[in-house]
């Protein structure tokens, strides 16, 4: 992995900074590990579903459908009546762009 983007570690990692911070990493940090080329996307503590998407795609990787299936449902009523993004924000537009460049990678990649 040649191409990997090597980004700073801290000298410390401070057990008092929050769990998967820059200032303490979690065990599997992909940062060091993004390709030059590779599309990412990443979920910041202070965006108002980042606990709920996370525990959802830690569900659907477990192959835990049903907990999968109640996270969702509680993400769809946390948005129902307030969405975060409306459908006109260049945001909303942006995330689907970067799924699709997303997809071309995987399958560029042979995934």
């Amino acid at each position: 992995m040649s191409d990997a983007i090597v980004q700073e570690k801290p000298q410390t990692i401070d057990l008092d900074a929050p769990y998967g911070s820059a200032d303490n990493p979690s065990q599997f940090d992909a940062r060091s590990r993004i390709q030059h080329d590779e599309p990412y996307f990443i979920i910041r503590g202070g965006d108002p579903l980042s606990d709920a998407l996370v525990e959802l795609h830690a569900y659907i990787g477990a192959g835990q459908s049903g907990a999968a299936h109640d996270t969702l449902e509680r993400i769809l009523a946390l948005t129902s009546s307030n969405p975060p993004r409306p459908v006109g924000s260049p945001k909303y537009r942006e995330t689907f762009k970067l799924s699709i460049s997303m997809e071309r990678y995987r399958e560029s990649k042979g995934g």
